[in-house]
């Protein structure tokens, strides 16, 4: 069997059949179906000439090739498989898959590389992009990371201690941990840390950290896979779905500064892929008695409506005043932006913006325009 094509085929054959043997839970059966799956599309790939005549068919073979290597865990095969197929001229779709993928392979062979296990209590983060260099990131990058993820571990706890969702934050010993950070391994082209639950002396039995922290992965996993409606079935009550929603939105990579974000525990990896400006903020009342417009502005947060508290002010470089509704369960999420320039993307019914993104400003230029 030479042809790439009869390669390639009898490869996605023995894929499926991988697959129907995983479902079954013939894990021994399943692994061997897909390193022989491996074997055959990577020697289709082999055949297919390095120029752009053979596009798109080279780039993916080459990509079906690395997935096939991520998934038989061969590390060195699959970053190998990748390289090849950048090198070609692959489309932008499946650019950005194998970019993905080299995201994947490098924060899990990472993780087969550490030599302390994680504990139950412990989550790892994992950041790529050019806010990381020489094993150090940008100082903003990553505390917006941890105060949500943070803030999500918190919130979660509530949600299955059945606690009522609480807009001002915890009540006194409603959190029965505390986070201690420690740092990991690093190379050049990651920065990772564990962040350690502890539970406090006030309250030290009150709810099990394992399941708050696989709850909280299931979670961010649906999203990641485009399954809001799957995790609305899974997070019932509003303020608590929109809260988690809104800070999943703001751990996810951004697609330049972070490029990929990488969370793992015991039990648990899940590598999050998903742009944050591909996950927008759900609301509850699509009936709308006013027409509204989508907008996008610039500005600077800087207060809370002490009348009106779902609304949140934004000022504009020409002294432009907005007010911004903050649904349930988006409060945890604006706070840290409070006294930062931004960028607001909602619908504007002429008196109030209702929030659908916000972003971080990176530049200094401000202006106030209709996304339209």
């Amino acid at each position: 069997m030479n042809n790439v094509s009869e390669l390639h085929n009898q490869a996605m054959k023995l894929s499926q059949r991988a697959m129907v043997a995983r479902h079954n839970g013939e894990q021994a059966r399943a692994n061997a179906l897909s390193h022989e799956a491996f074997e055959y599309e990577s020697q289709a790939a082999a055949l297919i000439p390095d120029e752009n005549a053979s596009e798109p068919t080279r780039s993916v073979i080459y990509c079906s090739a690395a997935s096939l290597a991520y998934e038989c865990k061969e590390w060195k095969a699959a970053k190998e498989l990748i390289k090849k197929a950048l090198s070609g001229y692959p489309s932008e779709r499946i650019y950005q898959a194998l970019t993905q993928l080299s995201h994947q392979v490098d924060f899990e062979s990472y993780l087969q590389t550490q030599p302390v296990k994680l504990q139950d209590t412990e989550l790892h983060l994992f950041l790529q992009g050019k806010a990381v260099t020489s094993g150090a990131v940008i100082y903003d990058e990553f505390i917006k990371r941890l105060t949500s993820l943070k803030v999500l571990i918190e919130k979660t706890t509530q949600r299955l201690l059945g606690i009522d969702y609480q807009k001002t934050g915890a009540r006194q010993n409603d959190n029965p941990f505390i986070a201690a950070l420690s740092l990991s391994n690093t190379d050049k082209n990651n920065f990772s840390m564990t962040l350690k639950l502890v539970a406090t002396s006030e309250n030290p039995s009150t709810q099990d950290i394992a399941p708050v922290i696989d709850e909280m992965l299931i979670g961010i996993n649906l999203i990641n896979d485009f399954k809001e409606i799957d995790l609305k079935e899974r997070i019932k009550t509003p303020g608590y779905y929109q809260n988690f929603l809104a800070l999943t939105h703001d751990i996810a990579p951004e697609g330049d500064q972070i490029q990929f974000v990488g969370l793992s525990s015991s039990k648990k990896i899940v590598g999050l892929t998903r742009l944050s400006a591909e996950i927008e903020l759900d609301f509850n009342d699509k009936s709308f008695a006013v027409t509204r417009k989508p907008i996008k502005i610039e500005g600077v947060l800087n207060y809370a409506d002490s009348i009106k508290p779902k609304l949140v002010g934004l000022i504009t470089q020409d002294s432009g005043n907005y007010k911004i509704v903050v649904e349930e369960g988006l409060d945890d999420y604006v706070k840290f932006y409070f006294g930062r320039w931004v960028t607001v993307q909602g619908d504007f019914d002429g008196n109030f913006i209702y929030l659908k993104d916000l972003q971080t400003m990176r530049s200094q230029r401000l202006t106030a325009n209709p996304a339209f």
